[in-house]
């Protein structure tokens, strides 16, 4: 599975899965306003993962989100939503 772009407000949220052993997946997940990184690359899953790379990356996009909403050093623009 390749890298998918999330768009939440003024944010990209840059994700793509890892693949473990024995079928588990963890994902990284990175956040970033105008192609410029305001969080380095997190990754998201311990040591039991995900069954599935869908689910890492939904989870890390989940992540990604509560971060943004809950400021995590993330700098909020004048005008965000």
């Amino acid at each position: 599975m390749a890298e998918q772009l999330f768009l939440y407000g003024v944010y990209a949220i840059h994700v793509h899965p890892l693949e473990l052993q024995g079928a588990r997946w963890d994902a990284e997940y990175q956040i970033t306003h105008r192609d410029k990184a305001v969080q380095p690359w997190i990754t998201i899953g311990g040591n039991a993962g995900f069954e599935a790379p869908e689910r890492a990356v939904d989870a890390a996009r989940r992540q990604a989100i509560a971060d943004i909403e809950h400021g995590a050093g993330i700098p909020k623009p004048h005008a965000f939503p």
